[in-house]
């Protein structure tokens, strides 16, 4: 006998990458020249935000497009929407240098997608992370939320990360999350973006 099964498909889509060395090693340079500070246009209470100039924010950009046309994809055959013609411009880009005792809030960002780009998790971080013997997220991780945290496992509706250098999250921009701080001596360093949909007044209300 066949059966013909459909799933729902519940909460936020998250998509995740691994992007290139050179991108990882620019990001990582460029962000200790710049000065412009970004604090006022962001919730972490974090000691050096700063923004990209335009000159590696466009460079940037383009090296993670494809990246941002697979996650366009992904979303909509996650959400079963119909494709349409959708036309998306970069916001910002700005790089935290987290340091022990820093912390993001739970927020969310501006515009419709954001990501999360680790540069750098250094040693003493990834240990202090694995002797974490409590039950709470682990120093120095970040957490998504959309809803009540609840149990058994499978109505759980946050999700922790652990930051790997390199590793990207995409997701939409509306989507709580916050970061844990953490005692070890270093800097924890990471980038984000937001992203918006210009022609949303040719689209459905609720299309995403």
């Amino acid at each position: 006998m066949n059966i013909n099964t459909h799933y729902l498909h519940w909460g936020p889509y998250v998509a995740t990458s691994k992007l290139s060395d050179h991108i990882i090693k620019r990001l990582h340079e460029d962000g200790k020249q710049e000065l412009e500070s970004y604090h006022k246009n962001l919730a972490g209470h974090v000691k050096r935000q700063v923004k990209y100039n335009d000159e590696t924010t466009n460079w940037f950009y383009q090296e993670i497009s494809k990246f941002i046309d697979v996650y366009r994809q992904g979303h909509l055959e996650y959400h079963g929407l119909v494709k349409e013609e959708v036309h998306v411009s970069y916001d910002d880009l700005w790089v935290n240098f987290m340091q022990p005792g820093d912390f993001n809030p739970m927020h969310t960002h501006g515009g419709d997608y954001s990501f999360v780009l680790f540069i750098d998790i250094p040693e003493q971080l990834s240990e202090e992370m694995e002797k974490f013997e409590g039950t709470g997220a682990v120093p120095g991780s970040l957490t998504f939320e959309y809803g009540t945290p609840s149990r058994p496992r499978w109505a759980t509706t946050g999700h922790m990360i652990i930051p790997k250098a390199g590793n990207i999250y995409m997701f939409p921009s509306l989507l709580q999350h916050w970061v844990v701080p953490y005692k070890s001596d270093c800097t924890r360093v990471s980038v984000s973006g937001n992203l918006t949909i210009m022609n949303r007044d040719k689209l459905h209300p609720n299309y995403f």
